[in-house]
């Protein structure tokens, strides 16, 4: 178990309902994820940090917790919790400074506010590092026919 200290200025988080770490992970597409303390699973800023399900309110919430995950798009938002078939809320503090406390009172309502999540958390938490793939390359290619026999008879005639 690990303490968790409070976040939420400056950053977005996903809360996604009685879903587990994994299952939150895949839906998201991370891998490669290694064991951590909350505390650095929420202050990383180049990284997306998992936290083990916490208590709230209608359930068990999974938090993500990412600089990356602000201004994520409302269909996006409607895939993961189609994927997920479960309740899914962002909370983005980072996209707009002006509105980060409206953000707060409103995971406040919903007993998902990280300043109030505090005391011990029940395993730990999962970090994965953000990777920047880059545009995709130019180059092309080769897609091997499905019917080389058809190609060598049409050639021969």
């Amino acid at each position: 178990m690990t303490h968790l200290e409070p976040f939420g200025q400056a950053t977005a988080w996903l809360a996604v309902l009685d879903r587990s770490q994994a299952e939150v992970a895949e839906a998201l597409g991370l891998t490669g994820g290694r064991t951590v303390e909350a505390a650095e699973a929420v202050r990383a800023s180049s990284a997306t940090g998992l936290l083990p399900p916490l208590p709230g309110a209608t359930g068990r919430w999974t938090l993500a917790v990412s600089a990356g995950l602000a201004g994520i798009s409302s269909r996006r938002l409607s895939s993961l919790a189609a994927l997920l078939g479960t309740q899914v809320l962002l909370y983005d503090t980072a996209g707009d400074p002006g509105t980060g406390e409206d953000v707060l009172a409103r995971a406040a309502v919903e007993s998902i506010d990280p300043r109030t999540l505090t005391g011990e958390v029940p395993g730990h938490a999962l970090l994965f590092d953000d990777v920047d793939e880059g545009p995709p390359t130019g180059a092309s290619v080769e897609i091997p026919s499905r019917t080389p026999w058809l190609w060598s008879k049409l050639v021969r005639r």
